[in-house]
């Protein structure tokens, strides 16, 4: 890595995906745009890790059938309320507990760039975020909408 770079935050991780295989998609700087994401809204859950920290085991499960994703040591991000909005009920409709894995609220905040790289943004509005290892983007995304109303439509 040359040395103007920042580092990660999960470099070691991603170094060792990359040793399995893995590339690192092209990335961009975000120049400050405003992005969403999905949180809980409950304090006591931890927002804003990627899939592989959050659930180590579904990296050792990818690693044993050879299904490794870089993508999920990154932060899924979208570039618009509507276009997460949309993503968030297509998954609950696929997946009944989705809002138990990914959250229950909408997340937004602005991402700079000594906060981290982004990659292209898809059609969808849909885009990965790679930290930086001194981002914490619970200090600067605030739940702005809730995405359901109670326990019960967690399950629908």
């Amino acid at each position: 890595m040359n040395m103007n770079q920042k580092i990660f935050k999960y470099q070691e991780h991603i170094e060792f995906l990359v040793g399995k295989g893995c590339q690192l998609p092209l990335m961009y700087p975000p120049d400050g745009m405003r992005a969403c994401r999905f949180a809980f809204a409950d304090g006591g859950h931890k927002n804003h890790i990627p899939q592989y920290v959050s659930n180590p085991k579904r990296m050792l499960r990818d690693i044993e059938s050879n299904k490794l994703n870089i993508s999920l040591l990154a932060l899924s991000c979208f570039d618009s309320p509507r276009n997460a909005e949309k993503f968030f009920t297509n998954l609950r409709k696929a997946f009944k507990n989705a809002a138990s894995a990914v959250g229950d609220s909408l997340s937004e905040g602005n991402l700079r760039n000594q906060d981290g790289m982004k990659t292209k943004t898809s059609p969808n509005g849909h885009f990965d975020f790679y930290e930086f290892e001194c981002c914490d983007l619970n200090e600067s995304f605030v739940i702005t909408k809730k995405l359901i109303d109670n326990e019960k439509d967690r399950r629908i």
